[in-house]
């Protein structure tokens, strides 16, 4: 019941961000739903766990892959619609192929046709192998529209329908509506920073940003960002990310990660920039050994359990639609642990350890031909902690600042090794 509770009121606050959105964009009195529209019912915006047809947000049709029993088997059928179902003939529809070989390796190939006056587009003679996938997409008004990728079944034909939308670039000519997540995490020398942006365009258009920047700490590095089917994403630039791709009516969601370098203090604060429109933002970071999570503006964090029983800091803010926008988070992280990499530092100080009691054996029994014996053994000692220091750094769990000062004592603790022999 509260998961669904929890639903039910962001989807009322998405809504009320709908509804606001759409009277500053109709004509009309600013503020107030156009002429004619039927009253709202602003508490009623989620229904039995499913969301239903709201007054001034729009419903996208959905995009389909059927089997087509009346065409030849090994064909694909595509059929362009816009927004009210209606044929959109004359445009270029792609069919993308991707094929599958263990023994080759994969290969990509696409076909091109264009759609008749019923908006019907025909790819015939096609391979119906199970290692090859299919994806119908199209590039109307330069936006990026796809359906899912598929299988022609042995002997059978796909009808597909996709439909498309008008494109805009400006986010004041949408409906869009901003959901942000920030989780942070401590690893060893750095605080690995995880983000989700959904989107949700509840309007009649396709919104493509062409100069969305989210602002990153300038101390941020190893950017990366989630890979997915669609053109949606985030771009590394110029010290920022930048929102890319075209998000059609529905939501939408992307994903990306960064790290900020951690200097074993015991506070750390970073700001980091959100998209237009956000009404709901959300910190988070396990809860361990009192550290403390704080951000401008948002109630105090709560430790909360996820469905495994680890428990997180969270901190949540929903902001109504005459609020401030909300343009950047400020992130308090305070009381952190400062033993800092304690264990590879360790574990090149006992590589050291080694050496200097191999040095005080061969002194005090004073003979040469143990020396190479014990060096040996020694050498083996520090090559192991070499090859797991390798193997932490690969996985992640060593960042880079405590992988080369460990790395550079235990290759001078090698050196010695190499001098004894």
């Amino acid at each position: 019941m509260r998961a669904r509770d929890g639903l039910a009121a962001v989807a009322v606050l998405v809504m009320l961000w709908a509804i606001d959105a759409r009277a500053q964009t109709a004509p009309g009195e600013p503020g107030r739903l156009p002429a004619g529209h039927p009253p709202v019912d602003r508490a009623a915006a989620h229904g039995g766990g499913k969301t239903i047809a709201t007054p001034g947000v729009f419903t996208p049709p959905e995009d389909t892959e059927t089997d087509d029993p009346s065409s030849p088997a090994g064909t694909i059928t595509v059929e362009l619609r816009d927004a009210d179902d209606h044929p959109v003939p004359g445009e270029q529809v792609t069919l993308g192929i991707l094929i599958n070989s263990i023994a080759k390796g994969d290969r990509r190939d696409r076909l091109q046709a264009t759609t008749d006056a019923q908006g019907r587009a025909v790819f015939r003679d096609l391979q119906t192998e199970s290692n090859i996938a299919y994806r119908v997409s199209s590039g109307h008004q330069g936006g990026s529209f796809a359906a899912m990728p598929f299988q022609l079944q042995q002997a059978k034909a796909t009808r597909v329908v996709l439909h498309v939308y008008p494109v805009v670039h400006d986010v004041q000519q949408a409906v869009i509506v901003e959901e942000a997540t920030l989780a942070a995490e401590l690893r060893d020398d750095r605080i690995q920073v995880e983000e989700v942006l959904t989107v949700y365009n509840l309007g009649r258009t396709a919104w493509q940003p062409m100069d969305v920047q989210l602002k990153l700490p300038p101390s941020a590095t190893a950017f990366a960002a989630q890979t997915t089917m669609s053109d949606q994403g985030v771009d590394e630039s110029g010290g920022s990310g930048r929102l890319r791709g075209t998000f059609p009516p529905g939501r939408h969601a992307v994903e990306f990660r960064w790290q900020l370098p951690w200097a074993d203090t015991q506070d750390v604060d970073f700001q980091v920039g959100l998209p237009p429109h956000v009404a709901i933002a959300r910190v988070m970071m396990p809860a361990a050994g009192g550290i403390k999570l704080a951000v401008q503006g948002f109630p105090s964090a709560e430790a909360k359990r996820d469905t495994q029983g680890q428990s997180f800091l969270v901190t949540e803010k929903r902001l109504r639609p005459e609020e401030p926008r909300l343009v950047a988070l400020d992130v308090r992280i305070h009381d952190l642990p400062t033993v800092g990499p304690a264990r590879w530092v360790a574990t090149a100080l006992a590589a050291f350890g080694v050496l200097v009691g191999l040095a005080m054996t061969v002194s005090r029994r004073g003979r040469s031909r143990s020396v190479p014996e014990d060096a040996r053994s020694a050498r083996s000692a520090v090559l192991e902690e070499l090859a797991e220091l390798e193997r932490g750094r690969s996985s992640g769990e060593v960042g880079p600042k405590t992988y080369e000062r460990a790395r550079r004592e235990l290759i001078d603790a090698l050196a010695r090794t190499l001098a004894e022999t």
